[in-house]
């Protein structure tokens, strides 16, 4: 979901402390939120709370000096976490200083910097980074649905070095919670739709990171196809119940688990 805010609103600390009177609106940027996991399921949720990372992004930025950043979910849903990018509270020779970066609440925030003394639109954010992170809890027993992650956008605003507000696009994140689990086949943890040696391999990497404290990045139809003991749990007797059936499948065509 993405809607227009062309005419924003600055903070007053924004406009008079550091920019002074408000000029006409300048060209536009593109802020955007994203998860690498959207869809959801009620069986899923049915145990436990799921902690979700949405990141914002920044397009076709023409060169901001100062942005302020606010949001909001749909209930149930609760945003707990916000932080900054690490490039992001650095502005060009002024590094570090206390006021350019600020989080005001879990919700909202605020960052400024300055750009080159040349005057120059020193673009210094990176694309391939998000501006912001946030840390969005899905609670246990939220019912299946569609929930929106989104953007104040009477509070959510930018303005380069020129005193000029910046038009931007906000677009939202939908998050989908479907009733029950999703398909999926016993085994098959790459999700290739067969079940081979290759998934043991799959499930033992995800053991091995687990053990050395990482957080394994999958998906729940991932977990759901890698417990092949379906106990539950992800772990190495899942992996060697794969290469058992593997061996079966050499001498039957469909063996049973």
């Amino acid at each position: 979901m993405s809607r227009q805010c062309i005419s924003l609103l600055l903070s007053t600390a924004m406009l008079t402390g550091l920019y002074g009177a408000q000029a006409e609106a300048a060209s536009g940027l593109t802020y955007s939120l994203r998860a690498k996991q959207q869809v959801f399921y009620t069986e899923q949720l049915s145990s436990q709370d799921i902690s979700l990372t949405v990141a914002m992004q920044i397009a076709e930025d023409p060169g901001t000096a100062g942005i302020n950043a606010a949001f909001g979910a749909d209930a149930p849903l609760e945003i707990r976490g916000l932080s900054f990018a690490e490039p992001y509270c650095y502005g060009s020779g002024r590094a570090g200083e206390e006021d350019q970066c600020r989080v005001t609440s879990p919700q909202s925030a605020r960052l400024l910097w300055y750009t080159s003394n040349n005057g120059a639109n020193e673009v210094i954010y990176d694309e391939a980074l998000p501006f912001a992170i946030l840390t969005v809890v899905i609670p246990q027993g939220t019912p299946a649905g569609e929930y929106q992650i989104s953007f104040d956008s009477a509070e959510t605003d930018a303005c380069n070095q020129d005193r000029e507000l910046l038009s931007c696009t906000l677009e939202d994140l939908t998050v989908t919670v479907l009733e029950g689990k999703p398909d999926y086949l016993r085994g098959d943890a790459d999700g290739n739709g067969t079940v081979e040696v290759a998934d043991a391999v799959e499930v033992l990497q995800y053991c091995a990171e687990a053990a050395a404290g990482q957080t394994p990045d999958q998906s729940y139809v991932w977990l759901c196809g890698a417990d092949a003991t379906e106990n539950g749990t992800v772990e190495v007797a899942d992996a060697v119940a794969i290469l058992q059936y593997c061996a079966r499948t050499l001498v039957e065509p469909n063996p049973q688990w």
